[in-house]
């Protein structure tokens, strides 16, 4: 994955709270803010998956008055070695991990203190740093099971003597700001993918494989705008027709970035569709490719930028 040093990425989105189970009364953040402070502050806010192999942990969780700054770091110990090659020459070096290390990477992301609404004290208005290989599924799924970590609580539930449990559940949506129809005139498609959901296909009764996803990929021409939504309509015609229940669009905007967007086969008024609106931040302080440290400078911008949208 390759990063620049002096330039980042941010998509606006709502931090939200839920509770497990759903029958509990609401969470809110403040019932657990400072659990999940003192859980940081020990090095245990850490969430690891894939047989320990990749781990995700809140490395930093800065908390003043507006906002709350959480600095996560993303290891994969699978990822393979990173290689440097020299401008000049094409000689190229990779530099071997050692035992126990992971190809790293680091993702800001901050969040208002106030709720979006006094009346819904469980969504909070956050930006959230793009970053390869931290996406929002991982940072909720983290947060997730550091909560129940270090925020667990008991409740009563009627009708019921024996003593329960509840736990925070976070999620984070992208707010969206950008529709497809915006999105194609500052872009081009350059593929997709259509994907079908099988649960019952059994290839072989003794080893028991089952197919679980089926895909078929389209190429195209680089376009854009109105022949670009020509293109999407055909393929979605063809994979509704063919029980494809939803189409993946690959896409590179103008600033050569790559995203990958998701539609349902027999979703109507896709032109409207909303994504979310990415914000390049320029930077004159260089940001580490993982920081051992919230970026002061980054942190301001992102503020900045989340603050500045309250107001739009």
């Amino acid at each position: 994955m390759i990063m620049q040093e002096f330039q980042r990425f941010a998509l606006e989105c709502t931090f939200s709270i839920g509770q497990i189970p759903e029958s509990a009364p609401q969470f809110t953040l403040e019932r657990f803010l400072i659990k999940l402070q003192n859980l940081v502050l020990d090095n245990k806010a850490v969430h690891k998956t894939k047989d320990d192999t990749v781990t995700l942990r809140l490395s930093k969780l800065d908390i003043n008055e507006e906002t709350v700054v959480m600095l996560f770091k993303y290891a994969d110990i699978n990822a393979t070695d990173p290689s440097f090659t020299h401008s000049d020459t094409g000689d190229t070096r990779t530099e071997p991990k050692k035992d126990g290390e992971g190809i790293s990477v680091s993702s800001h992301l901050v969040l208002l203190r106030n709720p979006k609404e006094q009346s819904n004290q469980a969504n909070h208005d956050a930006i959230f740093e793009e970053v390869p290989g931290i996406s929002r599924k991982i940072i909720e799924a983290g947060l997730t099971h550091m909560l129940k970590e270090c925020a667990v609580e008991h409740f009563e539930k009627k009708g019921s003597k024996k003593e329960n449990m509840c736990r925070p559940k976070i999620s984070l949506t992208y707010d969206g700001n950008d529709s497809l129809e915006q999105l194609l005139k500052k872009g081009h498609i350059t593929g997709f993918v259509a994907v079908k959901t099988k649960l019952k296909d059994q290839l072989d009764e003794e080893s028991k494989l089952i197919i679980t996803d089926e895909k078929i990929t389209f190429k195209v021409k680089r376009s854009m705008g109105e022949k670009a939504m020509r293109a999407i309509q055909t393929v979605k015609s063809y994979a509704s027709k063919n029980d494809y229940s939803k189409v993946q669009i690959r896409y590179q905007s103008n600033d050569k970035r790559s995203k990958t967007f998701e539609v349902k086969s027999r979703e109507e008024n896709i032109a409207e569709k909303m994504f979310a609106k990415s914000t390049v931040i320029n930077l004159t302080e260089k940001v580490e490719q993982c920081q051992e440290d919230i970026h002061n400078e980054l942190k301001k911008k992102l503020i900045y930028i989340l603050n500045d949208n309250l107001k739009a």
